[in-house]
């Protein structure tokens, strides 16, 4: 019944020939045979993803020294194991990677300076946190000389208290955030949806107001809605210019939610800074299905909004364009 479950209906309906309003035993067999022989088309990644969903360019966070295929990606550079470098083997991949030591938090700094300007090099437009999933999304501007002595007890081979773990990935998260500002990158944050079991606090978007306020040449995209802190977030968007709201995967987490959401939003957030679609899953397949959804929320409000709260058709339709096409090219600068 979930939100998940029919996102796959919506696949095998559209992209499969599945003409019931489900699968069940009696179908299932012969909608698993359709996929498998439409898949095996050589040109079905790009029919999918050029032909049916239309899409310019797909905007993936690339880990960390992997490349991608420019002829369908645009590139943002993940960063999580930045803030775990307090970590032997983690250090000792970056240094390998890079070709030198980091004997101190000024050199190690630079290094990951050095790292966004490769990636930025090659096009990337954009920096990814995902931190939340294993913390709060909560960080202090911790000064360098604290961060230092815990990256110090670290080479030392001294195991860090928690305490000493967050100075120094918070004091690191506020670097990333000012190069980002400074090298013209995106930073993308993960906010609201938890992984089973995450601590779902942690995600709330409003502990992001420090780094955000501290940071106001960076333009951060915050993910995922800040769901179930949506109204938060749209507060937080009206009341800071250098953030844009992003209903990436909130299709698929609720339809319900997405609608209520994105209405609130809608009058609470100039148009420009409101990313309407942005999937998150890993077949092509999938981004149909995901789309299919968002196209019909967004097409629900904004004919609420034209009938009952006085928005005009035109600025409706401005709304329909800004949100699945402009905003993002805007953005990125694609």
């Amino acid at each position: 019944n979930v939100s998940y479950w029919r996102h796959h209906i919506v696949v095998h309906q559209g992209l499969f020939g599945l003409e019931d309003d489900d699968l069940d035993d009696g179908n299932w067999q012969a909608a698993n045979e359709k996929l498998k022989s439409s898949s095996k088309e050589p040109n079905w990644y790009e029919h999918v993803t050029n032909d049916v969903c239309n899409l310019n360019t797909q905007v993936r966070n690339i880990p960390w020294f992997e490349d991608w295929e420019p002829e369908f990606f645009t590139a943002t550079l993940r960063m999580e194991q930045a803030l775990v470098l307090y970590n032997k083997d983690s250090l000792e991949s970056f240094e390998n990677h890079m070709g030198r030591s980091f004997s101190d938090i000024q050199s190690l700094k630079q290094g990951l300076a050095d790292l966004v300007e490769q990636y930025r090099q090659q096009g990337s437009v954009g920096i990814k946190l995902a931190h939340a999933y294993r913390r709060t999304l909560a960080s202090d501007d911790v000064s360098e000389v604290d961060a230092a002595r815990a990256f110090s007890r670290a080479l030392a081979g001294e195991d860090l208290s928690p305490t000493e773990r967050k100075q120094f990935e918070d004091h690191i998260i506020f670097f990333l955030a000012r190069i980002a500002g400074e090298m013209n990158q995106v930073f993308q944050i993960h906010t609201g949806v938890q992984g089973n079991w995450g601590h779902v606090p942690d995600s709330d978007p409003l502990h992001l107001l420090p780094l955000i306020h501290a940071n106001k040449k960076t333009r951060f995209d915050l993910f995922h809605a800040g769901y179930p802190y949506s109204r938060e977030m749209g507060m937080l968007g009206k009341h800071t210019p250098n953030v844009w709201l992003n209903m990436c995967w909130m299709y698929l987490v609720t339809m319900e939610g997405s609608r209520q959401s994105l209405s609130e939003w809608i009058d609470l957030v100039p148009g420009y800074r409101l990313l309407g679609f942005g999937s998150d899953v890993r077949w092509p397949e999938m981004i149909y299905g995901h789309l299919v959804m968002a196209r019909s929320c967004i097409a629900d409000v904004l004919a609420a909004k034209v009938e009952r709260d006085f928005l005009s058709e035109a600025a409706a339709l401005d709304l329909v364009r800004m949100m699945l096409h402009d905003n993002a090219v805007e953005l990125y600068g694609l």
